[in-house]
């Protein structure tokens, strides 16, 4: 019976042994269980975090994307602009270059009529001669002169034509006929 009760013994230790390595191995798996849980919940979070941050970068995304756009359209306008106003300054140019011309026009046979009325001479067959050569410089621009339809109408009292009857018509198409801006 003492064998017995040593074994009796012996296999309660062995009890104790094993109930308490089970309690060891429950509480460390009690904490292995807390630690995943913690784990989980951490990287729950981060992955939260990230998404949020995925979500407000494509929102920035989306305005700088649109704000490229809005850059694109007002690069465009602004080119568009730009070219509009070229073409006005061009055309200023053109019309400057045409007054000049007119103006110089209108100074020589204004001179001329100055000249010819002091010394007396026929100005029905000068002006025949201005509308003939104003003709001929119309067919080679090919386009209608205001000055041929305006010098018969107007005159002033003393039956000469006006300097203002005289205008020259914008020659901008002939590049030949642009004086330079040296003059």
């Amino acid at each position: 019976m003492e064998t017995l009760e040593k074994s009796k013994s012996t296999l309660e230790q062995q009890v104790r042994a094993l109930t308490s390595e089970s309690a060891v191995e429950k509480a460390s798996s009690n904490q292995a269980s807390k630690e995943k849980a913690c784990l989980e919940t951490s990287f729950s979070e981060q992955l939260s975090k990230a998404s949020e941050e995925i979500r407000e970068l494509r929102a920035l995304l989306s305005e700088k994307e649109a704000y490229v756009g809005e850059l694109v359209q007002n690069l465009t306008q602004t080119q568009e602009d730009l070219r509009v106003s070229s073409d006005k300054v061009c055309s200023l140019e053109s019309s400057h270059a045409s007054l000049q011309m007119s103006w110089a026009f209108l100074n020589s046979r204004h001179d001329t009529l100055v000249e010819v009325s002091q010394e007396n001479f026929n100005l029905e067959s000068e002006l025949a001669k201005i509308k003939e050569t104003i003709e001929k410089t119309q067919q080679n621009q090919d386009f209608s002169s205001p000055v041929a339809e305006v010098s018969e109408n107007v005159e002033d009292n003393t039956g000469i034509p006006t300097p203002s009857s005289q205008i020259e018509p914008a020659a901008a198409d002939d590049p030949a006929s642009v004086p330079s801006s040296s003059q």
